[in-house]
């Protein structure tokens, strides 16, 4: 229980500084448009780029782990595509935020939980299966918003390609993946460039998430919070333990996957909905939300893996 506590105690810890500070007026409330630009555009990209250049995969089982991942979050994403389909009231926006709270993940979190709990080994497991994901994702998150913000109700495939060509989420992971691909190595002075601005997305993102809080939006959302969350805690940890067993994954690398799919969502949820035009107070209530749940469901977790 104190892993759990450590990891997701610093989560919301910023969560509720940004909250105090944007109540106080200690900053100027102009500062947050511009700190969310600063993430989305750079910090993010530069995150990115660091944790996927240098990965070197070896021997280890990444066949099982890509196509349990990559499995785990096409189904996710399907189910809230079907959900939303039955449910056409609810707006693109508030979609959008649905769709991301139940596809993302916390990195910061399940790589924490993962290092605890397996040692390196299952820290850089863990560290390999986020990388697989993380393009995957990110085109999902970006052909949510464009085809369902400001489209009009139709698909727009010279905006989509557009949104998927420019975001500079999708662009840092394609020059990470490149680079390992390649078999480069980033020079010294400029990888500890990009991991020192990535070490700053996190709590920036963050603060900006409680700075957005509202306290009465969580009833507000409480459809969208209610669907996503039974998502992000109960089909995903179901699909990925589904998964890991057909695909033969065992111990670590089997443990680091079902940690990946029982965290919370993501921070960086909340920069691209303010980027990209949807609904940010529902992204807001859904990220605190599911942080606050995943103290009481992340112990079952790590009970059911030891």
């Amino acid at each position: 229980m104190i892993t759990i506590v450590n990891a997701l105690t610093p989560v919301l810890s910023l969560i509720l500084l940004g909250f105090v500070i944007r109540r106080s007026e200690f900053i100027s409330p102009s500062f947050w448009p511009s700190a969310e630009r600063l993430t989305y555009f750079l910090l993010m990209p530069a995150a990115l780029i660091h944790s996927l250049a240098g990965k070197n995969i070896g021997s280890l089982p990444w066949f099982g782990i890509l196509v349990s991942v990559e499995g785990v979050v096409a189904a996710s994403a399907l189910l809230v595509v079907v959900w939303g389909a039955a449910n056409r009231g609810m707006g693109g926006g508030v979609f959008t935020s649905l769709f991301q709270g139940s596809v993302r993940f916390n990195t910061f979190v399940a790589l924490a939980l993962a290092e605890s709990l397996f040692g390196r080994d299952g820290l850089f497991l863990a560290a390999l299966g986020a990388g697989f994901m993380i393009v995957l994702i990110n085109v999902l998150c970006v052909s949510a918003f464009s085809l369902t913000v400001g489209s009009g109700g139709g698909v727009d495939l010279r905006r989509l390609g557009t949104d998927l060509l420019h975001n500079p989420l999708i662009i840092g992971c394609v020059l990470g993946i490149g680079l390992n691909a390649s078999g480069w190595q980033l020079p010294a002075a400029l990888d500890g460039t990009l991991a020192l601005a990535g070490k700053a997305a996190f709590p920036v993102g963050l603060m900006a998430v409680g700075a957005a809080y509202r306290a009465g939006n969580l009833a507000l959302h409480w459809q969208p919070l209610a669907v996503s969350c039974g998502i992000q805690f109960l089909c995903k940890p179901v699909l990925a333990w589904s998964l890991t067993t057909a695909t033969g994954l065992t111990g670590a690398a089997a443990g680091a996957v079902l940690l990946l799919f029982s965290v919370p969502t993501s921070p960086a949820s909340y920069i691209l909905s303010r980027q990209m035009g949807g609904d940010h107070d529902s992204m807001a209530s859904i990220i605190t939300a599911q942080t606050c749940l995943s103290f009481v469901t992340l112990p079952v977790t790590v009970w059911m893996l030891l």
